[in-house]
């Protein structure tokens, strides 16, 4: 049967460690039942204690909650997996956890378009050219004024139509 000591002392150890401490797994129904106990009598010393302890029990779910948050952004980063936590705190840190995957993920493609935004060069046709044959013996046909992405010719290809100056580089 759960005390009131018990709970503070529930509270006193997750204060002063940096992990989840290990709790019991009837640790919710034992708070139900200590609480409810409490409300039954009447006597001002425990309505005193029950408004201390559910202040306590506050306390020790948001010291949790935060190393929950924690644990999630941590396990995020590196994969490794939790530790002590209850039932319905596995639910939520499971659900931070895909949240904040699913946040890393759409973060670093974002940075890749960027990425590839920045290293997109486009070209100019100035003189319009006979259908040739590049070096990865594809046909191409240029006429003048269109733009070209650098990808749409063979690196070879591109540079030699630069220097006899068929093409030229468009800034973005």
């Amino acid at each position: 049967m759960l005390t009131f000591e018990m709970i503070r002392e529930l509270e006193r150890k997750e204060k002063e460690t940096k992990h989840l401490q290990k709790l019991p797994e009837s640790i919710v129904n034992d708070l139900r039942d200590y609480i409810k106990r409490k409300e039954e009598l009447k006597e001002t010393t425990d309505i005193l204690e029950l408004e201390n302890v559910k202040n306590t029990i506050k306390r020790l779910l948001e010291l949790r909650e935060r190393k929950i948050v924690d644990m999630a952004v941590y396990s995020a980063r590196t994969g490794l997996p939790p530790e002590n936590l209850t039932l319905t705190e596995e639910e939520l840190f499971n659900s931070l956890l895909a949240q904040l995957k699913k946040f890393r993920q759409a973060f670093f493609e974002s940075l890749n378009k960027i990425e590839e935004k920045q290293d997109k060069v486009s070209y100019k046709v100035i003189k319009t050219m006979p259908e040739i044959i590049g070096p990865d013996l594809k046909k191409y046909k240029l006429n003048e004024n269109d733009i070209i992405e650098e990808t749409m010719l063979p690196k070879e290809l591109n540079d030699l139509l630069l220097k006899q100056g068929v093409i030229e580089r468009v800034e973005e």
